[in-house]
């Protein structure tokens, strides 16, 4: 049925088709009837839109707690199987109703829709067959990554300055958005990303400029409770975006800035280390590759004159936490021609070294 409902002047005979018993009804009457009409369509159609909800099918979930979830960021059941009981109340706190043990129950019953669960060796390795590799732009640093930065697990990428921890980053985000069906995302922990050298890079690999301009997501954070929140309520842009590489620049720097000293370390390294879970979770969950740039600091009392691993002689800032947390760590150096980079450590790669250049295509192979 077809009605098409004006306002203002002498228009009602328009909508008698919607009241014949009402031939003789004021314009008035008509337009407050009309309004009623409207308002139960809207009801209607916020039941439909609940229903189709993702958190409505969660198992004891009902229309206000899932507002509520929303309304505090939780946009999808993915988001609900990676929290923490005690962390989702301390967000959302007992409205609706939300106990303890309420809480764990959605939170159970998300991770079972999302096969979050016992599996044997025959699924787990159909489930890495799924994975996909993102490229950092040197055929070389690939090969003894095992094919390139995988989806699905932590990277760390560690080095003194100026020897291309950045420009990996750029080049993986350009590599991930040229294929056309998925975003990047970069977050930049010490002002290093720029517009000009992610462009040039895409420029110079010939791949399409306006569509890295489109799916390359950028964020500028300066500290430890904005990189926090901002990591936790980013499931929402990572769904909607379909975000496949995640890169952070200069990850552990302002967990070293705010917190100085070793009395401060405990406080330090929980922060961090809560951080790291959350990564952790969204790779495993959304299928990611994230990358973790890190820092490194002098040892000038090193007392291994024959000693030449090059982390044992600058280390790797972040300490056992951020080393627990990757699957793999880059360590990047300079070399007489070039650079060179050494897996340090790996899950399921031998220690090896690749070397690489950096020109104006990013992370490149030596000629």
């Amino acid at each position: 049925m077809r009605c098409q409902a004006r306002y203002g002047g002498n228009r009602a005979s328009e909508l008698l088709i919607l009241f014949p018993h009402r031939k003789r009804a004021s314009a008035s009457f008509l337009k407050v009837q009309l309004l009623l009409l409207l308002v139960s369509i809207m009801g209607v159609l916020e039941e439909i839109g609940e229903v189709d909800d993702p958190l409505l099918r969660v198992r004891g979930m009902t229309p206000q707690l899932a507002r509520i979830l929303r309304d505090h960021g939780y946009y999808t059941v993915e988001a609900l199987a990676i929290e923490a009981p005690h962390i989702l109340i301390g967000r959302v706190g007992n409205a609706a109703g939300l106990s303890l043990e309420k809480a764990q129950q959605i939170i159970r019953e998300a991770r079972n829709s999302t096969k979050i669960a016992f599996m044997t060796i025959s699924e787990l390795l159909e489930e890495e067959r799924g994975r996909v590799f993102v490229s950092t732009g040197s055929r070389e640093v690939d090969r003894i990554l095992g094919g390139g930065i995988r989806t699905g697990e932590l990277t760390g990428v560690s080095g003194p300055y100026g020897v291309g921890k950045t420009c990996l980053l750029q080049t993986a985000a350009v590599h991930t958005v040229s294929r056309g069906d998925a975003g990047a995302w970069l977050i930049d922990m010490e002002g290093a990303v720029t517009t000009t050298r992610i462009l040039s890079i895409a420029a110079a690999r010939e791949l399409p400029v306006e569509l890295v301009k489109e799916n390359v997501l950028y964020s500028r954070w300066y500290t430890t409770d904005e990189l926090i929140m901002g990591i936790e309520d980013g499931h929402k842009i990572i769904k909607e975006r379909n975000v496949r590489f995640l890169g952070i620049d200069g990850f552990v720097n302002p967990f070293r800035v705010e917190f100085e000293g070793r009395e401060n370390l405990p406080v330090r390294q929980a922060r961090m280390n809560r951080c790291l879970r959350r990564l952790i979770n969204y790779a495993r969950i959304y299928n990611m590759a994230i990358i973790l740039t890190n820092q490194v600091h002098s040892k000038p009392d090193v007392s291994y004159p024959y000693e030449v691993r090059p982390e044992v002689i600058e280390p790797p800032t972040g300490g056992h936490i951020f080393m627990y947390a990757v699957n793999n760590h880059l360590y990047l150096r300079r070399a007489s021609k070039g650079f060179i980079a050494t897996l340090i450590d790996s899950s399921y790669m031998p220690r090896s070294e690749a070397k690489y250049n950096i020109t104006e295509a990013g992370l490149c192979d030596m000629e």
